[in-house]
């Protein structure tokens, strides 16, 4: 699980849907439907909560990289955005937000550990069977 990378204002953020995130989410939207359903459509209806989730991701993706040690960027706030962004900016906005999710609900793809029976192991090299 990675942050993505979004710029505004001259300003880098790294926009991650943790676990916080995403009941952040659902407490401000509801947990009917989608997470990106609250950000469809081209309107004012849809502008405000891209800015919040827009915010939101940003924040838990700075409260991470403090956590890993990097140094203290911005944390922005709902407003730093309804401000910020500009009419191009936005679907690019709702992209990031989209990649975001995207990525903190796919799970890490490895090789499948399997368990082993440590008595059955013994068991076969015992015996020579394997």
């Amino acid at each position: 699980m990675g942050p993505v990378i979004f710029s505004c204002a001259g300003v880098t953020y790294h926009l991650l849907l943790n676990g916080a995130a995403l009941f952040d989410i659902y407490e401000e939207f509801g947990s009917k439907g989608f997470v990106l359903d609250h950000i469809k459509g081209n309107g004012k209806d849809s502008f405000r909560p891209t800015c919040w989730i827009l915010a939101k991701l940003a924040e838990q993706g700075e409260l991470l990289r403090r956590y890993q040690g990097y140094d203290k960027g911005p944390i922005p706030t709902e407003e730093t955005f309804l401000l910020n962004l500009s009419p191009l900016e936005v679907p690019l906005a709702k992209d990031a937000i989209a990649r975001a999710v995207q990525e903190g609900f796919r799970r890490e793809e490895g090789p499948a550990k399997k368990e082993v029976d440590k008595g059955l192991l013994e068991i076969e090299k015992k015996t020579g069977a394997s």
